[in-house]
């Protein structure tokens, strides 16, 4: 057992529609469960409560895991970019694009598209739609994601898509 950072926040409202974020940080031990991380968001929660009258929207509980930085590449641009596109489970079906930062460019065909159906790109998109400590990973809505569709090049920049 370790103890390890971890971040707990609060989002928050008030009654004239203003917003804002309490922050704690903590070092928890990595034997905790996630109903554990539950119990200390609602205490947090609790503990604010008790001198503050802002409204709570909800709670996130982060683990700080340094262990798996890495370097950029010399190249690398995290602005410039591939969006993989999912369907989920909804009843009435939609798209959900998750954008990979800094996309290796020997990814990229000769003319411009991404092929999602071999290799790393194929690889990277089961790796998404693989289970997560008993779920797995959704959309904005928590929806499962259940099929990859489509890459495509991005920039956040130009706020566009780049096609062939």
């Amino acid at each position: 057992m370790a103890i390890v950072p971890a971040r707990m926040s609060l989002s928050l409202t008030d009654s004239r529609g203003g917003g804002g974020t309490f922050l704690a940080h903590a070092l928890v031990s990595d034997a905790s469960t996630l109903a554990q991380a539950d119990t200390a968001l609602a205490t947090l929660a609790t503990a604010l409560g008790t001198v503050s009258t802002a409204g709570i929207k909800q709670g996130e509980f982060s683990l700080i895991n340094r262990d798996i930085a890495t370097d950029p590449g010399a190249d690398s641009d995290i602005s410039s970019g591939a969006v993989f596109d999912f369907s989920n489970a909804a009843l009435a079906p939609r798209t959900y694009g998750l954008n990979v930062p800094s996309f290796l460019d020997s990814l990229i065909a000769a003319d411009g598209s991404i092929d999602v159906t071999s290799g790393a790109s194929a690889a990277f998109a089961a790796s998404i739609l693989a289970a997560v400590l008993g779920g797995g990973i959704t959309d904005s809505s928590y929806l499962d994601l259940v099929d990859i569709l489509d890459a495509f090049l991005s920039s956040r920049k130009r706020r566009k898509r780049v096609r062939p």
